[in-house]
């Protein structure tokens, strides 16, 4: 068993740092998307756990189907709202994302960063796969590919990019009951490392992963 942590959109595998050493005890690897550099995705081995933070959940899904477990931080089965009311931010507001992307990579990147009280990137952004991860977050839904392995589902109450309606819906897709926190944001790799750590690490043993 490896855990497999896959950050976000427009970060990096730094947003791991406060968080995997408190999990050192079991084997991971992390995932770079490249939006600021070459991509490293490790070769997937049998008996991988997915640890997904926001858009990282949703790629690590609709990369591989035969996660042992997944555990979701700040994250949501799909981010643009659909007729139903599931998901987080209007068509509108993703639009105008992606006309900010394209005009401006680095600023785009960098503003989202900011607002999530995160540093600059460490390197330059690319702007072709940071449009591919964005028309990722647009187009796929993660409701046909929840609920087939255990989950964790992992939260902030005042997390302001992924709504508590958008947790629910996950986790009840999922089966999972979710774990709140009250404060955290949309950041609890890094503002509340070990709130994720002590979670996470039951959830393995409960599982006997």
């Amino acid at each position: 068993m490896r855990l497999v942590f896959v950050h976000g959109w427009a970060l990096g595998p730094e947003i791991w740092d406060a968080l995997a050493p408190r999990l050192a005890e079991f084997p991971y690897v992390r995932v770079d998307l490249g939006y600021f550099g070459a991509p490293a995705v490790p070769e997937p081995q049998a008996g991988d756990l997915l640890v997904g933070h926001s858009a990282g959940l949703l790629w690590g899904l609709s990369s591989r189907q035969d996660w042992a477990g997944v555990a979701a931080i700040n994250s949501f089965a799909r981010f643009r709202l659909d007729a139903k009311g599931r998901g987080c931010v209007r068509p509108a507001a993703l639009r105008a994302m992606r006309q900010a992307l394209q005009r401006d990579a680095q600023k785009c990147a960098d503003d989202f960063r900011r607002s999530l009280k995160i540093a600059p990137a460490r390197g330059p952004a690319q702007q072709g796969r940071l449009v591919e991860g964005l028309d990722m977050l647009r187009d796929f839904d993660a409701a046909a590919h929840a609920g087939c392995a255990p989950w964790i589902v992992l939260a902030a109450e005042d997390d302001s990019l992924a709504p508590p309606a958008a947790t629910l819906d996950l986790a009840q897709l999922s089966g999972a009951r979710p774990a709140w926190r009250k404060t955290g944001g949309h950041g609890l790799p890094w503002t509340a490392p070990e709130f994720c750590a002590e979670h996470i690490a039951e959830f393995l043993r409960s599982h006997e992963f």
